[in-house]
């Protein structure tokens, strides 16, 4: 009999046992050997006069604090890296959730203006409301 609990070393091991695991654990992030790369290309980019040593030392600085490929990208002058952000579902998502929040104002607003317009025009007072008193001859 397998027990598993919850300790956070051994939820880490399964995580890294289990492929599946990883498939929505959150932003991808990025590896020391990537910011190595970036900066060789900066070093690279250096040599070839493309920019001087501040801007070197700026970048270099910029590389080694990222820690999505997006900031990679963003960091290393578009030498290395994703342009595509990391985070483009969740960002989606909530486009989605503020969309719905605003369909369901204006429809609310809609109701509140028309019952403001039947108001002000009377109100309903003998006026039929309902389908089936419409075509009455008792008002």
């Amino acid at each position: 009999m397998i027990v598993l609990s919850d300790d956070p070393s051994e939820v880490a091991m399964r995580k890294r046992r289990d492929p599946s695991a990883t498939e929505d654990d959150g932003p991808r992030l990025i590896s020391l050997q990537d910011k190595h790369d970036a900066d060789r290309l900066l070093q690279q980019a250096y040599e070839a006069g493309e920019f001087d040593k501040e801007e070197l030392k700026r970048r270099r600085g910029k590389v080694y604090a990222a820690v999505t490929p997006r900031d990679l990208w963003k960091a290393s002058g578009h030498r290395t890296g994703s342009r595509e952000r990391a985070d483009k579902a969740e960002i989606r998502r909530s486009i989605r959730l503020q969309l719905a929040i605003v369909a369901f104002a204006i429809v609310i607003m809609m109701f509140v203006l028309l019952g403001t317009i039947i108001n002000n025009q009377g109100g309903t007072v003998d006026t039929p409301i309902f389908p089936w008193e419409w075509g009455s001859s008792d008002n």
